[in-house]
């Protein structure tokens, strides 16, 4: 736990593909134990359907040019990139039990991220309420199977959520939710009234969105996350690295950000970093709005009185 009255330090990590959760997450624990800390690993449970995302590419421009600059083939591999299309879908942290236990096991924290990530990051405004249930549900239980107990915390695919997601998903025994960027923790206030579950996001920018900017290098890399992160002035300040990206080609980057985050305090899980915020956190209004260096919009929220944003740039 950090001092008193220090804010909380958090690390977390999405895996969302099947060579992220084989590959990249043994790295990153690996760095994790070296440098003495924890975080949470948002589990994809379901079939890596990453090559669907072909589809997108063909319909957006500004999604092309993300994958272009971040040099997805390099990043992700080609039986990621062509997986669930030219290639049969594989399943992610289903497949890897084992791995799961131990991530638990050297206590850090496994948390709900996704039952098929693609799907849910493309289609989700089209879901029928059915679906969403259809989605928690395999999630959960996937989660139950791997793990013996009901998972803590969730993050949205993409940081995609509707307020009829975000509304069902309070049916479900997460006691946080991490669906949120560019704003400060909070408790959602939608069309269907306030949220149960508080929303603690994420601080500051992935490494992929520092790449289409001209960072390069680990060193110049490690050091513009761990500024983001620790400038942050939220509550609970929280890094978010991927499995495919830090456990990946980038893993040189860990060798410059951890150390930064170290020195700031104790870095834990967000289960952790959030326990005793919940109540305290402002009511704000669940809004999209477009992230620099993200292709399509994001889950944000903003002061109840204030209009609502148009999906451009900011």
């Amino acid at each position: 736990m950090s001092a008193p009255g220090t804010r909380p330090l958090a690390l977390s990590v999405d895996v969302d593909t099947h060579d992220g959760m084989r590959l990249g997450v043994p790295r990153l624990l690996e760095a994790f134990a070296r440098h003495d800390v924890r975080a949470t690993f948002f589990l994809s449970l379901g079939p890596d359907r990453s090559g669907r995302a072909i589809l997108p590419m063909l319909r957006s421009p500004r999604f092309l040019s993300k994958m272009i600059g971040t040099g997805a083939p390099s990043l992700y591999g080609w039986r990621t990139i062509l997986s669930g299309t030219v290639l049969p879908a594989r399943p992610i942290a289903s497949a890897f039990p084992d791995l799961v236990r131990q991530i638990e096991a050297e206590g850090h924290e496994a948390a709900v991220h996704a039952w098929d990530h693609r799907a849910w990051q493309d289609e989700l405004p089209n879901f029928k309420p059915h679906r969403i249930r259809a989605h928690f549900d395999r999630a959960c239980s996937a989660f139950r199977q791997l793990t013996g107990h009901d998972p803590v915390g969730i993050r949205a695919p993409a940081w995609m959520t509707t307020p009829t997601s975000l509304h069902l998903q309070d049916g479900y025994p997460f006691a946080y939710a991490s669906d949120l960027r560019g704003s400060p923790a909070c408790r959602l206030r939608t069309p269907f009234g306030l949220t149960r579950l508080p929303q603690f996001p994420g601080t500051g920018a992935c490494l992929e969105e520092l790449l289409p900017r001209g960072i390069v290098g680990d060193q110049a890399l490690g050091e513009a996350l761990a500024t983001e992160v620790l400038d942050g002035t939220d509550v609970v300040r929280c890094a978010t690295l991927h499995a495919e990206v830090e456990g990946g080609i980038f893993g040189g980057v860990l060798a410059h950000l951890l150390p930064r985050l170290r020195a700031a305090g104790v870095v834990v899980p967000l289960a952790e970093a959030v326990r005793g915020h919940a109540d305290s956190l402002p009511e704000r209004r669940w809004a999209l709005r477009r992230l620099a260096g993200r292709a399509f919009p994001t889950s944000t929220s903003l002061p109840l009185a204030q209009a609502k944003p148009s999906a451009g740039p900011i």
